[in-house]
């Protein structure tokens, strides 16, 4: 071996272990997308929730990896020092943590804007790495003939309704981040103007908002939450616009998801708004905080149809050139490729390519990790059942914070199929259930925000 860092000519998968929030939104998407059918990349995509309750059950969690990817915010100390290790910058909140960043071998981010504001903190160019989100442009594209009549039939939409899409989950409105009272403020004006707006809100925890819309006499859906992203897609063909009214974002997904249903948008300058459109082209840019804006362009568009699908249209073509979720993946395999190197070069070890997972075992030297699980029991049906039921159990533990009850339902019944003779995981179950009945409920659904709406 020496310290030039040959990779062998036909070197093997790198295996990875990307650490999400959830596998049941966006970031667990997002890891789903960039590793499939990815002949470069091994991978395994787990909670943080899932591994904690991995090791207090059994013990450990295998070490059998050559990089940890934290696709969340927060990070696992007991992972640092033994691997290469990849941190995603999303966006900033105001309970982010930056030093992990800072420690990091390679950071990732989703937009140009954040890794601006990266190397303006000092990280250097060298550990910075631009993954963007994709979209599955097969199953995200424009409605047939008929098609958009007959999902509006299911919404209950009349059929000369003009349908204004919004989509996010309400957890994520830390901060009034997804600018809920602009949304609000603009949604008053316009129903003044345009008799026939309705509404369609997709994500989880909007109930008291839509219930609140539709308390106004503007026809209003909330879709709550869906696994099946394909069905997410549908609803998407049921849109004549869609606002995104963010102060912050690293997407936002959603944005990227109507354009390519060839859907005109209008946007905050935030995340992806910021490297795909181009204002009047296609889609519209306006600035932070200014329903008035939102109100003039979306009238423009109701009243003009031609521009409607000419901006759609363009803005499908955006995301098909720039949008793939292949170009997402060849991205990702140079990112892990800096993170090893960066690893190594710090470390001042030497390594091949084939030898990066054996090094990874034997330099560990975090008394957490001292008896690792061996790559045999984590394939073991056991364990591969009881980390898939755990998944579910930190999927239903989302919903009831949501108050989303028919989703929460059907993450409980998942689990107990998936090992229903196991006690550990009953109790997993009855702590969540137990814990979300003392939990005191939240304020205004949508928001810390006063009702903007008022009755005509």
């Amino acid at each position: 071996m020496n310290n030039t860092h040959d990779l062998p000519k036909e070197p093997r998968p790198i295996r990875v272990l990307l650490i999400v929030d959830s596998l049941y939104w966006v970031i667990g998407n997002f890891a789903h997308q960039i590793t499939k059918n990815n002949p470069g990349i091994q991978a395994v995509t787990c909670s943080e929730f899932a591994i904690r309750k991995t090791v207090k059950r059994f013990g450990s969690f295998p070490t059998c990896f050559d990089i940890i990817h934290f696709l969340r915010t927060k990070t696992k100390q007991g992972f640092w020092g033994a691997f290469p290790i990849v941190t995603t910058f999303h966006h900033l909140n105001p309970a982010t943590n930056l030093t992990p960043f800072h420690q990091s071998d390679a950071v990732m981010t989703v937009s140009n804007q954040w890794r601006q504001y990266l190397t303006q903190l000092g990280i250097p160019e060298n550990h910075l790495a631009l993954v963007p989100f994709g979209v599955d442009t097969d199953q995200f594209y424009p409605p047939q003939d008929g098609e958009r009549l007959k999902i509006r039939k299911t919404l209950k939409f009349s059929k000369d309704a003009f349908v204004l899409g919004f989509s996010s989950r309400r957890i994520s409105n830390i901060a009034e981040r997804k600018g809920i009272t602009c949304f609000l403020q603009a949604l008053k004006m316009l129903r003044h103007e345009l008799p026939n707006l309705a509404t369609l809100i997709i994500g989880p925890g909007w109930q008291a908002l839509a219930k609140d819309i539709r308390q106004q006499g503007i026809p209003c859906t909330q879709v709550p939450y869906q696994i099946d992203h394909e069905q997410v897609a549908k609803f998407y063909r049921a849109m004549d616009l869609f606002w995104v009214t963010s102060r912050v974002e690293g997407g936002p997904v959603p944005l990227l998801e109507a354009m390519a249903t060839g859907i005109p948008c209008i946007s905050t300058p935030v995340g992806a708004a910021l490297d795909l459109i181009k204002d009047h082209k296609n889609g519209f840019m306006i600035s932070f905080d200014s329903p008035d804006l939102f109100v003039k362009l979306s009238l423009q568009l109701a009243q003009d149809s031609e521009l409607r699908h000419r901006i759609g249209d363009e803005a499908r073509n955006t995301i098909l050139r720039k949008r793939q979720w292949s170009q997402a993946q060849r991205k990702l395999q140079e990112l892990y490729v800096l993170a090893i190197k960066n690893f190594y070069t710090c470390s001042n070890h030497s390594f091949s390519q084939n030898e990066i997972g054996e090094k990874g075992e034997r330099n560990n030297q975090n008394e957490s990790w001292k008896n690792p699980m061996s790559p045999e029991l984590f394939a073991s049906n056991r364990v591969q059942n009881w980390i898939q039921a755990c998944e579910q159990i930190n999927g239903l533990q989302l919903m009831l914070g949501m108050r989303e009850w028919k989703a929460a339902s059907r993450f409980g019944f998942q689990a107990l199929r998936t090992t229903p003779f196991d006690p550990s995981l009953w109790r997993e179950i009855i702590s969540v259930l137990l814990k979300s009945r003392k939990s005191t409920p939240p304020q205004p659904m949508y928001d810390e925000t006063q009702t903007l709406l008022t009755p005509k």
